[in-house]
């Protein structure tokens, strides 16, 4: 289950800001001392199985690391995402069927059923890391993402601020955390993922090129 709180920042000093910080209430804040670049790259059957199944498969590229993630469906209430999620390092493959045996594996080619997957859109995302730490645990994980999406030919660019729970953490953390976070910043909520606004974006392509 990953429990996480998304929101816009219009506001460009807010990164910044918040990277000056050493602390924030009983919270410390450690910023990891490189920028991640990743290439996310979504995927989907031709007849669109995942998303009428409201499930999300990306493959994350950072170096020569590459990530596969399922996301289920989430729900939403005022930034604040609960979805279930599973995730594996994988090969060079796409194909899910050449990925290492586990449960990610399986959940994809149940979902699947044989048909086989295509790349649909991509994001560029520069995102830092900040970790907050309570009483010597890290408890939760903030994200400071920057980049663009592109589909269809048509790219949008996002700036936005996400607060994760981490294992060592409780709700209560996550909650203080982020309350204090929309205390100090600029902060909108932001209720749909990057992929839905991938996908909406990919239907305006779709609709701009009369398919």
């Amino acid at each position: 289950m990953e429990i996480e709180a998304k929101f816009r920042v219009d506001d460009g000093g807010v990164f910044p800001a918040l990277l000056a910080l050493g602390a924030l209430g009983p919270f410390r804040l450690v910023p990891a001392p490189e920028v991640e670049d990743q290439l996310n790259v979504y995927f989907d059957t031709a007849d669109r199985r995942l998303r009428q199944a409201r499930y999300g498969l990306r493959v994350r590229l950072i170096g020569q690391r590459r990530i596969a993630t399922l996301k289920g469906a989430a729900t939403v209430r005022d930034g604040m995402y609960e979805r279930d999620e599973w995730e594996a390092e994988i090969g060079p493959s796409d194909d899910p069927a050449d990925w290492p045996a586990g449960e990610l594996r399986d959940r994809v080619l149940a979902l699947l059923g044989g048909a086989p997957v295509a790349p649909e859109l991509s994001m560029r995302t520069l995102r830092h890391h900040v970790y907050a730490e309570r009483g010597g645990a890290r408890v939760a994980e903030l994200s400071l993402d920057e980049g663009d999406i592109s589909a269809g030919g048509l790219a949008q660019h996002f700036r936005e601020l996400e607060a994760e729970l981490l294992r060592d953490g409780t709700r209560a953390d996550l909650d203080e955390l982020v309350g204090l976070l929309r205390a100090r910043f600029p902060l909108a909520p932001e209720n749909r993922s990057k992929l839905a606004r991938g996908l909406a974006l990919l239907d305006e392509a779709n609709a701009q090129h009369g398919g």
